[in-house]
C-alpha cells in the first residue's frame, strides 16, 4: 500500500506541516485535514524530517506536532519554529487539547483563517 505524504492546494492555500510518528496515522490525519478544503499539507515522520521540510519550504502557516513526540522533541521543534518564523502557528493534539479528530480540525480552523481554507 502506498501512503500519501503530502497534499497540495492552490498556490495561495494555507500550508500545514504535520509532524507525525506513524505512517498510517499520518495518512488518516492528512485525509482529515484535507477535508477542510483548499489547503496544502506536508507530512513528516520524524523531528529531523520535519525540520528539513521547514528549511526547504517557503511558507508554513501552521505546524501540527502529533502525539508520538516527546517533550524534548516538542521543545526543539518549537525552538526551531521560533527562530525560523515567529508567525507560524503551532497546535499539539494530546497536549493542548484532548486528542481526537474533531478537536484537531477545530484547532486548525481556530488557528488559520477559516475563510482562506474553504474552496
Amino acid at each position: 500500500m502506498i501512503l500519501i505524504e503530502n497534499i497540495f492546494g492552490t498556490k495561495d492555500a494555507p500550508t500545514i506541516l504535520l509532524f507525525g510518528g506513524n505512517p498510517s496515522r499520518r495518512l488518516e490525519v492528512l485525509k482529515l485535514i484535507s477535508q477542510l478544503g483548499n489547503i496544502s499539507i506536508l507530512g513528516a515522520l520524524s523531528e529531523e524530517e520535519g525540520i528539513e521540510i521547514m528549511k526547504k519550504t517557503c511558507k508554513v502557516d501552521l505546524v501540527l506536532i502529533g502525539g508520538a513526540y516527546t517533550f524534548e522533541q516538542r521543545f526543539r521543534i518549537k525552538n526551531f519554529i521560533e527562530e525560523h518564523d515567529k508567525n507560524i502557528e503551532i497546535t499539539e493534539p494530546g497536549v493542548e487539547y484532548l486528542y481526537s479528530n474533531q478537536n484537531i480540525k477545530d484547532a486548525i480552523i481556530n488557528k488559520i483563517n477559516f475563510n482562506q481554507i474553504i474552496t
